[in-house]
């Protein structure tokens, strides 16, 4: 079954790194899932060279949170993206949540008004957790993801969500499979009853926080599990190459 196996570099690499990425990648990799890959911003066109025909989708990490024609010092607009090869987006990656709350509305909305897919990540603290809070945070992140406002011209194709325990990202601890599972089955259930135009079958759920080659397969063979967003060990790229070709 294909896999979502997408890479999120954070605010890591440079030119060198680069290209001594892609000459091992590009060499090694035979994978039927949909590779993508999150480079900084600054490194969206040089990434954007090593594509060819449908080897990896290219995606960008920080999208000017107004509409595309507003002004905005340090802001990136969807156009820009589509225009250096981009055709993903993150919206409201647990780093860079925080409250700011128009931030993430503002991704939604770009479903409706151009070719970018957004991945939207929504995930729960540590203390969430332990006090038995983690749905009724989720729902809150996801309220205006269902919201018909954020859809003024056109409904999207489908939703991605990624979901990031916060407490998980970077700590080499994961949820059991049987609740990460459970999570996702709870996710796509509740987008499909609320979202104005989408079932479930057109909802996907990315788990993301502490993959790597040692759980990445049982993670991606847990039922309701579409994919999977990788933040450290996507910059080891034969472990990450290695992650890609799995066959689930």
């Amino acid at each position: 079954m294909k896999k979502i196996i997408a890479a999120n570099w954070k605010n890591n690499g440079s030119k060198k790194f680069i290209k001594d990425y892609f000459d091992y990648f590009l060499k090694n990799i035979d994978s039927k899932n949909e590779i993508i890959i999150f480079p900084p911003d600054l490194y969206i066109d040089q990434v954007n060279h090593y594509r060819d025909k449908d080897n990896f989708n290219l995606g960008g990490q920080n999208i000017n949170y107004l509409r595309d024609d507003a002004t905005l010092t340090s802001g990136n607009s969807s156009d820009m993206f589509i225009d250096n090869g981009c055709n993903y987006t993150l919206a409201g990656h647990s780093e860079v949540r925080g409250s700011d709350i128009a931030f993430i509305q503002a991704g939604k909305a770009l479903y409706a008004s151009n070719d970018l897919q957004v991945i939207f990540c929504v995930g729960e603290e540590a203390d969430t957790k332990k006090n038995g809070n983690t749905q009724n945070i989720l729902t809150k992140q996801l309220e205006d993801l269902c919201d018909k406002r954020m859809y003024p011209k056109v409904s999207p194709r489908k939703v991605i969500v990624a979901y990031e325990p916060v407490w998980a990202i970077g700590t080499g601890n994961i949820p059991k499979l049987n609740d990460i599972s459970f999570i996702h089955k709870f996710i796509k259930t509740y987008v499909s009853e609320n979202h104005p135009f989408l079932k479930e079958k057109d909802i996907m759920v990315l788990y993301g926080g502490s993959v790597n080659l040692k759980n990445a397969k049982d993670i991606l063979s847990a039922p309701y599990v579409d994919g999977v967003l990788i933040g450290g060990a996507s910059l080891e790229v034969k472990e990450f190459t290695n992650i890609c070709n799995l066959k689930i």
